[in-house]
């Protein structure tokens, strides 16, 4: 390729980045000069960074989560409007044009670019190059999952040609390929280090798209329940496959501390480490979402007043169950009140004097209700009375005393409790495994303070297993999707078009005349 042509081609690229269409790169696109300078290292962290998209509360975080039946983001008078865009996320009401659809869209295949820029380079190492193509499958997968198809370039394709495009059964196939051939390149998983990609993190996506691959090999996602055996047993062979290194860590609350990144259970991360990541260049600030996105001004850390756990959610668990009230003397001391879900009156830091709202001069106390206090229909909050105080408050990773405003907790993409859940579906759907589901279900139940019982014998206790171990970890509109139940009618959802497993391919990306738009929009 020219120099010319390079330059030609980085602005088409750049347009398509941020919005006109979007591509992912399968040629190579740096000519041997470009190659022969280019810093692998500098190159793999973009590709790397890519993952730090995932700590955000807006983009995938948003399609994954507020679509559920796992939190809304009720308009709180001005704040939380955003010109409907939350709402739309959980009224399933978003079109091709709506924030969310267009940021997560812009993310992924933003990040598969960085992957290919990777891949380009001559010479690259062959570990680093399979760590390339893993986070290559693991957006392509996102991407997947939520807009059914993805754009992609031939080897060898004019940089003035539109991308191609693979349908959901053959980008599936085309992730499977891409993980099979990084495998055996991969390292081993480090065990202070989980956010390096490793042969762990591999095994674990595998099994995953094995266990949507009834889903995905549907066009419109419509393969609910799809208990194909041979996929199945794919699912128990990858998740025996991870190893010995990736055990269930003794508390559930070591996954999320600021010190999770030596926990044995995690087994991809997005790494946070002050004074490295942020000289670096890549920030550490996103984390800080998990806690903000919900908290209210005058609680420690301080917060934006808005994420809210549904009442039907919250009625899973236990009301003592230890992933929902982690009141550990370290937590009261720091922040005043249990995390997990956070429901009736908040303390300072101390647990002793009560924390009161902003509105009418701090008169009314600060106790968080559930949505059994009445939410209006349309999800907009107005009564002085309820604008701070309504809904019970996620927040699952601890802040880290330390750095409240650049927290080093590592964010949490793949742990071993999911991987078992897995295999205990995989076991439930028909495949073939010595371990026993109850066996399984005694491993997670055995954890200090676990009051919820796991019963995992059937495909509702799974669904309910899975909802109360990975609550905010990105995985409930997968596994809804899976389980039949994304598009019911709920409390505060209605909308039951089937057609909204999917979310639209944003009208900018329909630039492209390979891409054809969803089914209903």
């Amino acid at each position: 390729m020219k120099k010319n042509n390079f330059i030609k081609y980085s602005i088409f690229a750049g347009a398509l980045v941020l919005g006109v269409s979007c591509t992912n790169l399968d040629e190579q696109i740096l000519d041997a000069t470009e190659t022969s300078k280019a810093d692998p290292d500098a190159v793999l962290n973009s590709a790397y960074n890519g993952l730090k998209n995932f700590q955000d509360q807006a983009g995938i975080f948003a399609v994954s989560e507020v679509s559920t039946d796992f939190v809304i983001v009720p308009t709180r008078a001005g704040d939380w409007g955003d010109g409907g865009a939350w709402l739309q996320d959980h009224f399933h009401t978003w079109t091709p044009d709506s924030r969310e659809v267009n940021a997560a869209w812009k993310m992924m295949l933003s990040s598969v670019y960085s992957c290919d820029l990777a891949l380009a380079i001559q010479g690259i190492p062959a570990d680093k190059a399979a760590q390339a193509l893993f986070l290559k499958a693991f957006y392509y997968y996102n991407a997947i999952d939520i807009y059914g198809q993805v754009p992609y370039r031939e080897a060898g394709s004019s940089p003035d040609d539109f991308p191609k495009v693979w349908t959901s059964p053959e980008a599936t196939a085309k992730i499977i390929a891409m993980l099979e051939e990084a495998l055996p390149n991969l390292p081993a998983k480090n065990s202070s280090d989980p956010s390096i990609a490793n042969k762990d993190a591999a095994n674990f996506l595998l099994a995953k798209i094995y266990l949507n691959k009834a889903v995905f090999d549907s066009p419109t996602h419509t393969g609910f329940n799809a208990s194909n055996v041979a996929n199945m047993n794919k699912v128990i062979q990858y998740v025996d496959a991870i190893s010995s290194a990736t055990t269930l860590a003794p508390d559930y609350w070591d996954n999320f501390k600021p010190t999770n990144n030596t926990c044995p259970e995690l087994i991809l991360t997005s790494r946070n480490v002050l004074g490295v990541d942020a000289v670096a260049g890549l920030g550490i600030n996103g984390i800080r979402s998990r806690w903000y996105m919900s908290t209210h001004y005058n609680q420690v850390p301080s917060g934006w007043n808005g994420f809210s756990v549904l009442q039907e959610y919250y009625d899973k668990f236990d009301a003592t169950d230890r992933r929902i009230k982690n009141n550990d003397q370290a937590i009261i001391a720091h922040v005043g009140s249990p995390l997990g879900f956070r429901i009736g009156q908040q303390y300072a830091p101390g647990g002793i004097t009560p924390l009161k709202t902003r509105a009418q001069n701090g008169s009314l106390p600060l106790d968080f209700q559930s949505d059994a206090a009445g939410l209006p229909a349309d999800g907009k909050i107005t009564g002085q009375n309820w604008l701070e105080r309504w809904g019970i408050r996620p927040q699952k990773y601890i802040p880290d005393a330390s750095n409240m405003e650049k927290p080093e907790n590592d964010y949490v993409l793949f742990r071993y409790a999911d991987a078992l859940l897995m295999k205990a579906e995989a076991i439930v759907r028909g495949g073939s495994s010595a371990t026993t589901v109850a066996s399984i279900a005694a491993q997670l139940q055995a954890r200090q303070g676990i009051t919820t019982t796991i019963n995992l014998s059937t495909l509702a206790g799974i669904d309910k297993a899975r909802a109360t171990e990975l609550w905010e970890e990105g995985w409930r509109r997968n596994d809804m999707i899976r389980f039949g139940t994304y598009t019911t009618s709920r409390a505060t959802m209605k909308n039951t078009d089937a057609y909204r497993v999917l979310f639209p391919i944003p009208t900018t990306a329909l630039l492209n005349p390979n891409i054809k738009q969803n089914p209903g929009y």
